[in-house]
């Protein structure tokens, strides 16, 4: 939000052009009503001081209660989510997103966090196709069955989370930190490069875009170098197969 927010205020400064600037948002959960999807994504845009966005997500497969005094999380006494009550389909939202880039608000349109089976509710019925699939991926949790579906599709597959959220609350216990993963470094040390940097290229040398996040000035600079070598596909099986070690939940 915060990055977001300053790039788009310096586009509207005139700091530097708009089209130099690719802005990517997300429709939340309680705004997943036909009639919340334009004025979600009109505030959004008030909000960054932009006149269109070049990318706009349905953020996660759920639709929340929209009008719950608990606001953007509405959850029970049991502490599980509220739905929507209404409970729309996946494809009636996605139609509205589709008016969004029909009147020139949104350059694209896509996912993030969706199944196959969600997305083919979307397939079904669309008249433009999502342009990319946002999903954690990294080598405990490869999402290659989505992968492969997302390009047979014509979908490009967005990673976010390459190195595992190493620092994230929402870790399992038994997830270990890929970084000092043993087959991670191995590899990293026949490239003479980080663990941080195979994982990244991990993503790239199987044709995906990838998102790692960091506010370290050094590491944004380190995830950046990863141009100057490549896996061999021997070293991206391997990184695959770590996922065997690590079972869903």
């Amino acid at each position: 939000g915060g990055v977001a927010a300053s790039g788009g205020a310096s586009a509207a400064a005139g700091k530097v052009k708009r089209e130099e600037v690719f802005v990517t948002s997300k429709l939340w959960c309680t705004n997943q009503r036909p009639d919340k999807v334009g004025p979600a994504c009109a505030k959004t845009l008030s909000d960054l001081q932009l006149d269109y966005l070049d990318l706009y997500l349905i953020h996660w497969p759920m639709h929340l209660h929209p009008e719950h005094e608990k606001g953007l999380f509405p959850l029970d006494d049991e502490g599980k989510a509220i739905p929507d009550p209404s409970n729309p389909s996946f494809a009636a939202v996605w139609a509205e997103m589709e008016k969004l880039v029909d009147e020139g608000k949104c350059k694209n349109i896509g996912l993030s966090n969706f199944n196959i089976e969600q997305i083919e509710s979307i397939l079904t019925d669309c008249r433009i196709k999502p342009a990319c699939l946002q999903v954690e991926s990294h080598p405990q949790l490869p999402n290659l069955g989505l992968l492969e579906y997302c390009k047979k599709n014509g979908i490009a597959f967005v990673a976010y989370s390459p190195l595992a959220n190493p620092g994230s609350k929402f870790r399992r216990p038994e997830q270990k930190n890929l970084l000092d993963n043993d087959v991670v470094k191995g590899i990293a040390e026949v490239h003479s490069v980080t663990p941080g940097q195979v994982l990244i290229r991990y993503q790239v040398d199987k044709g995906n875009a990838v998102i790692p996040k960091s506010v370290t000035p050094s590491r944004i600079v380190e995830n950046l170098a990863v141009t100057g070598f490549s896996l061999t596909a021997e070293e991206v099986d391997k990184l695959s197969d770590i996922s065997k070690d690590f079972p869903a939940p």
